[in-house]
């Protein structure tokens, strides 16, 4: 129970990463704010918070959009007096050339990937520099460091941006005891990686030196991590899940 009394807001948690991160926090005793744009998948996600006796709750969040995500902040700090953890992983994930990425999907991913990240981190900040403590948890990926990796490059550019902004927070709220990090998975089985791939991973498989796919829950273990008072000493960090895909 290394969370337990902490309240988390988890965005993109209707499913894969998400629900698994949510579900991982609840297990060691954190109250939980699932986000996501899909009603059905965020209450299902609660219901299983709650059938491990956490208290939870579920909205519908935009987080390209400013005043949603401020006035969804503002409702969990009423509810629960206090900000503890944030994870921004909400995303989408596009594969396209380059030469076909149309204006209006670059700024789709941009909006959510990266924007979104901003705009969920500057509304929480007021509420953790108040409380001189917090957590904020960042979704990066290993597209991000080295292009895409099935991925398109408006997706790996929006994760590098979610990386270098990663550093540019946590140097700014480190004087306030707010610890920012990130996570860049690698290739880890989840429903979007299934449908990218069709579930046929040899490819990727050659380059892996672990010689498997991931698993949802081995990204959610490190969210715990980074969530916890063990992590206290953690700042600017961006931690590779990778099983070894890329070492740097």
């Amino acid at each position: 129970m290394r969370l337990k009394e902490k309240t988390a807001i988890v965005t993109g948690a209707a499913s894969g990463l998400g629900r698994s991160m949510a579900l991982a926090l609840a297990r060691e005793g954190a109250e939980i704010t699932v986000w996501d744009l899909h009603r059905d998948g965020a209450e299902e996600t609660r219901r299983k918070i709650e059938a491990l006796g956490r208290s939870a709750s579920a909205s519908v969040v935009n987080v390209a959009d400013g005043k949603a995500v401020q006035s969804a902040v503002d409702r969990v700090f009423k509810e629960w007096g206090r900000i503890d953890i944030l994870i921004n992983n909400a995303g989408i994930c596009l594969v396209s050339a380059i030469e076909e990425i149309s204006e209006a999907d670059w700024d789709r991913v941009m909006n959510v990937n990266l924007k979104g990240t901003f705009l969920c981190c500057r509304a929480v900040m007021p509420v953790m520099k108040r409380q001189r403590s917090g957590k904020i948890i960042n979704l990066g990926s290993i597209s991000g460091k080295v292009g895409g990796i099935a991925a398109g490059a408006h997706y790996s550019a929006s994760k590098a941006g979610v990386m270098c902004f990663t550093k540019s927070l946590a140097r700014e709220l480190a004087p306030f005891g707010i610890n920012v990090n990130a996570i860049a998975p690698g290739v880890i089985e989840t429903d979007m990686t299934r449908r990218l791939s069709r579930g046929k991973w040899d490819d990727y498989l050659s380059g892996i030196p672990l010689g498997r796919i991931g698993q949802a829950e081995e990204v959610a273990g490190v969210a715990v991590f980074l969530a916890s008072s063990e992590a206290g000493y953690l700042t600017g960090e961006i931690i590779d899940v990778n099983g070894g895909q890329l070492m740097d």
